[in-house]
């Protein structure tokens, strides 16, 4: 090949890797990224491989976040904004010293919506990237405290049979329930409520699993993951008409 011909086909080579870097989908790579990581997880290791960590999992990740943000926007009808958590642990409380996350962590929520303390958030969308596999999560981890009020005087007046129906369905669909945070209801709902097991609750999330990790791969991501998130669509709803009520 002469020279000419091949600076041409090096050029293709680069566009065709660039535009891989900064698709809305991950790659074969992120996944064995992950997995090394898992296995290697040092402050050496990762300055030594942190090119193939921002080519294969930062870029692409940054990618998929911002179609996922118009996505999710289309599918609610409103304004979505979104936060990717660092690949760096917090160490200060944590007896595992290990330095990084081996997962790549989103949420989505409500533009405007408001946050109150560091764990209470509005309506949300989850996104968990693993090594071997992919979680997708809806709803909200902790109530915010007016929510929580709301919630529970929700369940008591009638509601609850509405949200235990959504809940049914979507188990039915293959996804599971965030597990109750109390043991008890709590003091002053009735004890003998037919609903008093979502009033252990003081949050409310749906998760579903996916095995196949190239459902994420490339530019069908962005599809696959607001397919997996549509049906449960009407719980976000439902919550989000209750924080807006609180």
């Amino acid at each position: 090949m002469r020279p000419a011909a091949q600076r041409r086909e090096a050029e293709k080579g680069k566009i065709r890797e660039e535009g891989l870097m900064t698709s809305p989908g991950f790659q074969p790579q992120t996944f064995a990224f992950l997995k090394d990581l898992g296995g290697n997880n040092s402050k050496t290791w990762f300055e030594a491989n942190k090119t193939s960590y921002q080519r294969y999992v930062k870029k692409p990740a940054d990618a998929l976040r911002s179609a996922l943000e118009q996505g999710l926007a289309a599918l609610t009808g409103r304004e979505i904004v979104s936060k990717q958590f660092r690949i760096n642990r917090d160490l200060r409380f944590s007896k595992d010293k290990t330095p990084y996350n081996t997962h790549i962590r989103m949420a989505f929520w409500p533009k405007g919506a408001v946050f109150e303390g560091k764990d209470a958030q509005p309506p949300s969308f989850f996104l968990s990237v693993e090594a071997d596999h992919i979680r997708v999560g809806t709803g909200c981890m902790v109530f915010a405290k007016p929510v929580l009020g709301a919630w529970l005087k929700a369940i008591e007046t009638g509601d609850g049979d509405d949200i235990a129906g959504l809940l049914s369905a979507l188990k039915a669909g293959g996804f599971e329930v965030s597990s109750p945070d109390l043991a008890n209801v709590p003091k002053g709902f009735p004890r003998d409520h037919p609903q008093g097991e979502l009033a252990r609750h003081k949050g409310l999330a749906v998760w579903r699993t996916l095995e196949d990790t190239g459902l994420i791969l490339g530019e069908k991501a962005e599809a696959s993951l607001l397919k997996t998130w549509k049906p449960a669509l009407p719980l976000w709803k439902w919550l989000a008409a209750l924080q807006e009520k609180a």
